[in-house]
């Protein structure tokens, strides 16, 4: 009798338990705070290998987002005029890896921006030549790190290749993997993948041969090393001083064991008179294999790129349905405007790529016919669309239309050198299946002749004088999404400033930043900005926002963490750009108060 009158009390027990429960996992992604148990890490330049930049937190949401504060404020001690911060730290483990513009690398407490150590090659005597000798293409800056094996892995201006131990910050190996006295640099992010570093160094505008390297992540030992100019598509030997770098961290599939580079111009960047001929991999999206880094596929987004239109933007991997198919897509806006949807096993267009005729321009050039035009709805404006100058400094402008080969006419074309979409990265919701980039209207002006070789008044090897900040053009930037099933924009943003942020999805929201410092939160969904943050205004020594901002939770709490220093051309075209040397980490406020960070609100 007794056990017969526990065994009910047993079960309404049992099922309040599964009640209690139930309702805590309802109501766990709308509680302020979660457990520490709940971290969750950025561990990749685009979070995962597929670059996505998506985080599923939701702790900071739509309802509250209106709350968000300044959390912490680390400051790199780096106010350099020619220098930048484009940096996306890596979250891993509580701790935050950021670098700076001079090539410093700081280990941060996670939770607080407390300095746990630094690297700082500049400071060590004879470790790194002084930065004036050192050639380096619009501005100084340093991409950020990868983490693994317990070390945390990073190239710096002048060609090395650092591995550090994560925990202490001592040197592990250090490889010179090119030589920046042959006009090499490397500000490019890594990625670690499977034992091996992968990394590339920049340079096209000083008409190196842009390559991509594979380092062992043990010992820094080279593995494999590719060309990205390809010897048949160049005349002569052009090739060799043929552009093609890349800069930005690769998009990665381990499963199908491929590393998805993008690549920029040929060079040299405006003048096709001594390499003719398609110029491949330049301006294109390359499938190379893993394991030896031989090119699998490529897709060329510019033949014979004589516009500067780099492919910049790092690619984006995800799921497709369409047409009742699935693919394993990839997506890439490129900075002829264009976005391009490929199927990623293949290289070949899910979305229709028409070659289109396009003007050809003085024989010198030896432009290409046709341009792949994509069906993809673009974000950017392919069209003048604004109110346009008649002259500049005297001579009258024509205006012409996109692709049409620069010469001894002075010609306004849009989109300009700088964009279409420039290196700042994408990002990918799959929640929405929206993927969300920043776009530039930038009117360039063009102008060259044959025999326009050597280095312009910058030292740079362009074969053109292009003007970016053209007098009356009217530039301005747009953030957006894209529906990837559809192909078509289903928002956007119209901002001052010509658009060189990254883009962070965190749960249903998108992070972007500007130039003059504003840093914004929107619905992703429908582009409803809900937080706007001025940090120059707010935190001493705060920049233009012209980073790729990240989010992460630790000791369950979440982190949206962006650097803000601004960035060197826009800084020089598109003002105000500041100087600034911040990192700064927004969260909700602490529980039980609603006071505001003092040390980010001075």
């Amino acid at each position: 009798m007794k056990g017969e009158r526990l065994a009910p009390y047993a079960v309404r027990l049992g099922i309040a338990l599964l009640l209690a429960v139930g309702f805590m996992l309802w109501l766990r992604p709308h509680l302020p705070f979660v457990t520490a148990a709940d971290d969750v890490d950025w561990p990749n330049h685009g979070n995962d290998l597929a670059n996505t930049r998506f985080q599923p937190v939701d702790q900071i949401n739509r309802t509250n987002i209106n709350k968000l504060k300044v959390a912490w404020v680390f400051h790199t001690g780096v106010l350099d005029p020619l220098a930048e911060l484009q940096v996306s730290p890596i979250a891993v483990d509580g701790r935050l890896f950021v670098t700076d513009g001079h090539d410093n690398l700081f280990a941060l407490d996670a939770a607080t921006g407390q300095e746990i150590w630094s690297y700082k090659p500049l400071a060590i005597p004879n470790e790194m030549p002084p930065l004036e000798q050192v050639k380096v293409c619009c501005g100084r800056n340093n991409k950020g790190v990868a983490v693994g094996d317990d070390k945390v892995f990073y190239g710096r201006l002048d060609g090395v290749v650092v591995a550090l131990n994560a925990a202490t910050g001592a040197v592990a190996w250090k490889n010179t993997v090119v030589d920046f006295r042959d006009r090499f640099a490397i500000n490019n992010a890594p990625q670690f993948v499977d034992g091996l570093v992968i990394i590339s160094p920049s340079g096209g505008e000083f008409e190196v041969r842009g390559q991509v390297i594979a380092l062992d992540a043990t010992t820094g030992r080279v593995v494999w090393r590719t060309q990205t100019t390809e010897p048949r598509s160049y005349a002569g030997d052009s090739f060799r001083r043929g552009g093609a770098a890349v800069w930005n961290p690769p998009a990665i599939d381990r499963e199908l064991g491929l590393i998805f580079v993008v690549t920029g111009n040929a060079a040299p960047d405006v003048l096709g008179q001594d390499r003719a001929g398609d110029n491949l991999l330049a301006t294109s999206i390359v499938a190379l294999d893993l394991r030896t880094g031989r090119p699998r596929w490529h897709f060329q987004e510019v033949h014979h790129d004589i516009w500067d239109y780099d492919s910049a933007q790092p690619v984006v991997l995800f799921p497709l349905e369409r047409g009742g198919k699935h693919f394993q897509a990839l997506g890439h806006c490129s900075k002829n405007g264009n976005y391009y949807i490929l199927d990623r096993i293949t290289g070949q267009p899910i979305f229709p790529v028409t070659e289109t005729p396009v003007p050809t321009g003085p024989a010198f050039q030896h432009a290409a016919p046709t341009q792949p035009v994509s069906s993809v709805e673009p974000l950017t404006p392919l069209t003048f669309v604004r109110p346009t100058p008649t002259e500049f400094n005297g001579e009258p402008i024509t205006l012409s239309p996109q692709y049409t080969p620069p010469d001894e006419v002075l010609r306004l074309i849009v989109p300009g050198d700088d964009g279409g979409c420039e290196w700042n990265p994408a990002a990918f919701s799959p929640r929405t299946k929206f993927v969300y980039y920043g776009t530039r209207y930038e009117p360039t002006l063009f102008q060259t002749k044959p025999d326009n070789r050597g280095p312009n008044a910058g030292g740079l090897f362009l074969g053109s004088s292009f003007i970016n900040r053209v007098p009356g053009s009217n530039p301005f930037g747009l953030f957006g999404a894209t529906d990837t099933r559809t192909g078509k924009v289903v928002w956007k943003i119209e901002v001052d400033q010509p658009a060189k942020s990254g883009v962070l999805v965190a749960g249903d929201l998108v992070f972007f930043g500007e130039g003059n410092g504003k840093f914004h939160a929107a619905d992703a969904a429908s582009g409803k900005v809900l937080f706007t943050f001025d940090a120059p205004k707010r935190v001493v020594n705060a920049g233009g926002a012209a980073a790729s901002p990240v989010a992460y939770v630790v000791n369950g709490r979440e982190f949206i963490v962006n650097a803000f220093g601004g960035n060197v051309p826009d800084r020089n075209n598109f003002p105000p750009n500041p100087v600034g040397d911040a990192i700064i980490a927004f969260s909700l406020p602490e529980q039980g108060s609603e006071r505001e960070n003092e040390q980010g609100n001075k």
